[in-house]
């Protein structure tokens, strides 16, 4: 749905909001969850300069009466805390695991990232050393980013991912997913296949696959059309993986051997005598074989109800 014709000019923030968190597919809102899971493992350090400034900067300054203007000092810069070159203290210090996991995992993401003024004097230094350094470690810092690191004896992934936490509760405190109530009936709009759940209840009035209109009216007429653009797409992928053995593929010569056989093309049929329900989980599996989760799109008949609300 273009986002434009959704907007309601005399109701703008709410109706913007209304429209982002019914978009589906690649343009789907995500959940806290899934950012929360994403923003974990991102590689905040090399982002845009000006992104990851403003991150940092709304970070830090969030409900703070006493605001840190990040972007204009001259000396405030983003340390890690477990270096980039550490002192060869630090593998004794937290253990070689700890060492390599981080080292691999976390180095550059926002729980081993602070906000320092003394980023030269702390350099590579072993973590007790970077948190009590006279007048310049972390426990002499007034930064909301460094409070919680006076309170760690070490720097482990333990303590990576205690200070991760309550990062995400305060991103998600700063960063708000829309709270909006969906009262239309999103059923009436093109949905993303992946975002159905349950295809037992209404019947199709078309789909969408890339970008192209599929007149289907039924999940078993939409099943064997899909399995079959698939195959044709790519069907050594049927026969490489459990592909064909989950959808029961078949060449014409056994389709005997099906109890309701589906033609996908002139050789080759499928199993059709299955719920619309597993019909719906196979060709998402499908999709996701083949990396097309983004490509297929469906939309409803109106219900009766509808029907008869349009004709008023």
């Amino acid at each position: 749905m273009n986002l434009y014709k959704s907007i309601d000019i005399s109701n703008y923030l709410p109706s913007l909001q209304k429209s982002l968190t019914r978009k589906v597919g690649s343009q789907r809102f995500p959940k806290n969850q899934e950012t929360i899971d994403a923003l974990k493992i991102k590689d905040i350090y090399n982002t845009q300069s000006k992104n990851r400034t403003y991150f940092l900067h709304r970070l830090e300054n969030h409900n703070n009466s006493e605001k840190v203007d990040i972007d204009n000092s001259p000396t405030i810069t983003i340390e890690h805390i477990f270096p980039q070159n550490p002192d060869v203290k630090w593998k004794t210090d937290i253990g070689s695991g700890d060492y390599t996991y981080i080292e691999n995992n976390y180095l550059h993401t926002i729980a081993n990232l602070t906000l320092s003024g003394n980023n030269g004097a702390l350099s590579n230094k072993t973590f007790i050393e970077k948190r009590d350094l006279e007048e310049k470690g972390y426990k002499e810092s007034r930064l909301w980013l460094n409070k919680k690191l006076a309170s760690y004896e070490k720097w482990g992934r333990e303590q990576i991912e205690d200070r991760f936490q309550l990062i995400s509760e305060r991103f998600l405190d700063i960063w708000k997913i829309p709270s909006v109530e969906l009262t239309e009936d999103i059923e009436n709009e093109e949905i993303n296949i992946f975002d159905i759940e349950d295809a037992t209840s209404r019947k199709l009035e078309y789909a969408i696959f890339f970008g192209k209109k599929i007149q289907v009216k039924h999940m078993s007429k939409l099943y064997t059309e899909i399995i079959g653009k698939l195959f044709e797409l790519e069907p050594s992928i049927f026969f490489d993986s459990k592909l064909g053995s989950k959808i029961i593929l078949v060449p014409k010569e056994e389709q005997d051997s099906l109890r309701n056989a589906g033609k996908i093309n002139d050789d080759y049929f499928v199993e059709t005598n299955i719920t619309n329900n597993d019909k719906l989980k196979k060709i998402k599996q499908a999709l996701e074989l083949l990396k097309l989760e983004d490509e297929l799109f469906i939309k409803y008949s109106p219900s009766l109800e509808e029907q008869s609300e349009m004709m008023i």
